[in-house]
């Protein structure tokens, strides 16, 4: 599904879940390396970024292996593009894959769990969702052999591998642009909730930032999780920035927050006074940052279909029998608006040309899976 930009006027009710967190590792048939761990007990995990399949296909492998992906998706072509990424990776490497989507809806999250659980797939993915849903069910498909591969859930298994951005480095890029953006400092609405572990590490980060850069205040803090993300932001928003005129500056920790605060800045009339700096991107997104008189200026962000892809490749090693690593994190770009206007990008393929690099086919990558161009 995708959606339509924003336009001055116009209310974006948007039900985009950023579930998001920390793990760990696969053991037995798909386990990884240093699982020794308890499943649902408390481990170190290792971020091992440089791990490589192995250059010869498994014995174990299957030709025709199942996947069944768990997953809280949201109204936006991010989750659209995610899916595509992953199921066109799995089908190019010869497997099937089922996908059960609750939809924000965690009770049937858990039961949808139970469904893939008893449909004896090869391996699980889970793509966002509650940590309090789906870390008993990640336990239960464990326990009965079957590897999980965690997206952006904060779980505690330390037998799931855990695949994530690299949430400082993202909150590092963007804050760091903005300060380029306005050298001299500025009052900031900051936007971000809290509970959700990457939204809490790019917390730690801005937290940081404030502290190294006295010139930069806080102005106002809202934010809003729920299942209108940027609709029920925007409210918040209007509120909090009609008592903050001040404001020059905004942070939004991801995407749906950013578009609510854009609500938010027209509502109150500020769009051309506040500056805005988000994570995340989309089709949605770049038609938002690229409109005329968009106050959207820059975003740190990786390519969703290539993520989708890169958890995809980690299934079929698990699935595989291959010990992976306890955890993963991709890099991600920045992202500006001069960029996108100067070299005309509209959408996601667009993006995808002018940085080709977006595209790591060289993460998970092994001469046995078949490499796919991710979002074609």
């Amino acid at each position: 599904m995708r959606t339509t930009p924003l336009r001055a006027a116009g209310v974006l009710a948007v039900a985009a879940l950023a579930l998001v967190g920390c793990a760990q590792s696969p053991a037995g048939g798909g386990g990884a390396g240093g699982g020794a761990a308890a499943a649902g007990g408390p481990c170190e995990r290792t971020v091992q970024n440089d791990f490589a399949l192995p250059g010869e296909k498994p014995a174990a492998a299957k030709a025709n292996f199942k996947v069944a992906m768990v997953r809280q998706s949201g109204v936006g072509d991010y989750f659209e593009q995610w899916g595509n990424g992953a199921a066109t990776q799995i089908k190019a490497a010869g497997g099937s894959i089922d996908v059960y989507d609750a939809r924000g809806d965690n009770a049937k999250q858990v039961a949808q769990f139970n469904d893939a659980i008893t449909s004896k797939p090869d391996v699980i993915i889970v793509d966002h969702g509650l940590a309090d849903s789906v870390n008993p069910k990640i336990d239960e498909a464990i326990s009965k052999g079957i590897p999980v591969v965690v997206y952006d859930v904060n779980i505690s298994n330390c037998k799931a591998m855990y695949i994530s951005q690299d949430d400082a480095s993202i909150a590092g890029k963007i804050l760091d642009y903005l300060k380029q953006d306005s050298p001299s400092g500025g009052k900031i609405a900051y936007v971000n909730v809290s509970g959700i572990a990457p939204l809490d590490s790019r917390d730690a980060v801005y937290q940081q930032f404030l502290k190294a850069n006295p010139s930069f205040t806080q102005s106002a803090h809202f934010g809003k999780y729920s299942e209108s993300v940027a609709a029920d932001t925007a409210t918040e928003g209007a509120a909090a920035l009609k008592a903050a005129p001040t404001t020059t500056l905004s942070f939004a920790a991801y995407d749906e927050l950013a578009k609510g605060t854009l609500i938010a800045l027209r509502q109150d009339n500020m769009a051309d006074k506040v500056k805005v700096y988000g994570v995340d991107i989309s089709t949605a997104d770049i038609q938002l940052m690229t409109e005329p008189g968009s106050p959207w200026r820059a975003t740190a962000a990786t390519d969703p279909a290539n993520v989708g892809a890169i958890v995809a490749r980690a299934a079929i090693g698990a699935g595989a029998g291959v010990a992976m690593p306890q955890k993963l994190t991709i890099p991600a770009a920045l992202i500006t608006q001069d960029m996108l206007r100067e070299r005309k990008v509209t959408n996601m393929d667009d993006l995808r040309a002018a940085l080709p690099d977006l595209n790591t086919p060289n993460i998970l990558g092994a001469t046995w899976i078949p490499k796919i161009q991710p979002g074609s």
